[in-house]
């Protein structure tokens, strides 16, 4: 039988050092590493893709012109016909469509932006659209 002494202990430490080191390392970065990256992801989620729909809900951006289309006609000669601006303008409800080209993005893109905010409590449902949450 061999005898194991300090020295050779320590002379096997020395030359395995940078893999223990990396071993000891590795522990806290597997452990918190996951959640770290979940919790950026969902920041820049938030910051580039749901800010934006809500800062347009806030100001009740309005659509442009050319995109208006009757949802039902004039009552009459003098009365105007309702659009999507006036629902935004007297309700706040916006659909996916009207935020789309708003923001020049894809209804899927908007559609799941407003499902993120509505399961965060900062839109709801309301009158076949969405408006904030008082």
């Amino acid at each position: 039988m061999h005898a194991v002494n300090w020295r050779t202990v320590l002379s096997f430490l020395h030359s395995w050092q940078w893999l223990i080191a990396a071993m000891v390392a590795a522990i806290p970065t597997i452990y918190y590493g996951p959640r770290k990256v979940l919790e950026t992801w969902d920041w820049y989620l938030d910051r580039f893709r749901d800010q934006p729909i809500l800062d347009v809900m806030r100001d009740r951006k309005l659509l442009p012109q050319h995109l208006l289309v009757p949802l039902q006609p004039a009552l009459g000669p003098s009365s105007p016909a309702v659009t999507q601006n006036t629902l935004i303008i007297q309700e706040g409800t916006y659909s996916v469509g009207d935020l789309a080209p708003l923001l020049h993005r894809s209804h899927h893109s908007i559609g799941k932006s407003l499902r993120r905010l509505r399961a965060q409590g900062k839109v709801e449902l309301y009158g076949g659209g969405f408006r904030l949450r008082e």
